[in-house]
């Protein structure tokens, strides 16, 4: 019997049903009951956590745990959270809940040297996840040296994490290479898609792209729940 597994969402309301439908997609089941159950909390009331580690806004702290309690009190056995800046907060959230919680960065970090070793990796993710180095934090554990955009290129990047929120998915292939170029001009060819609006874009994209390898945070997260909840 597989564990039940909590999903710490709404960060956005998209990206939490990425996950969910990634999670059933690579689970091999041939009846409902094979499936894994899953509990979703799409908290849309959590704060943005780029504007609070920019010092522009309020503390999700509070509301990210309230939503991990309440979770673990309706069953969860095992909390899972696709937002790469609210990883920010792990530790505390941890500490808090006291059930099982799947860390994605480190397990896209741990992925990256399986499949890489040692290496040089681009970054695509929030504002809020490079300036609290979110990434950054396990790179001396396995080896990974992380490479960010320019700060232009962050600003744009950033718009277009935000217009995905706000429900825009048609992006011309223009407008994201200007950011890519900046990773190619440094020989870099493997990308974390460090924020889980970024593969609604990118999954589309990727025929287009196939000098570049791009690491879903959401595949990884989704790959690594199914294995630990059967």
């Amino acid at each position: 019997m597989s564990k039940t597994v909590g999903i710490l969402g709404g960060m956005g309301p998209k990206a939490t049903a990425d996950l969910f439908n990634k999670i059933v997609d690579f689970t091999e089941a041939e009846s409902d009951q094979e499936n894994i159950h899953i509990l979703i909390d799409n908290n849309v009331s959590i704060p943005d956590r780029t504007s609070f580690i920019l010092g522009k806004g309020e503390n999700p702290i509070a509301e990210l745990v309230e939503t991990a309690v309440r979770l673990r009190n309706n069953g969860a056995e095992l909390i899972i959270m696709p937002c790469n800046t609210a990883h920010y907060f792990y530790d505390k959230l941890v500490e808090a809940v006291e059930v099982p919680f799947i860390n994605m960065i480190e397990e896209v970090e741990k992925y990256i040297f399986n499949q890489y070793g040692k290496c040089k990796v681009g970054l695509l993710a929030t504002l809020g996840t490079y300036q609290g180095k979110v990434y950054e934090k396990y790179c001396g554990k396995y080896g990974i040296e992380i490479v960010t955009p320019s700060e232009d290129g962050k600003v744009k990047l950033l718009d277009l994490i935000y217009r995905v929120k706000a429900g825009e998915r048609n992006f011309s292939l223009d407008y994201i290479n200007d950011i890519l170029k900046e990773f190619r001009n440094q020989n870099v060819n493997v990308i974390i898609l460090g924020c889980t609006e970024l593969p609604l874009v990118f999954d589309s994209l990727k025929k287009e792209l196939r000098d570049l390898d791009f690491i879903s945070s959401t595949d990884i997260l989704a790959k690594k729940t199914v294995e630990i909840a059967k």
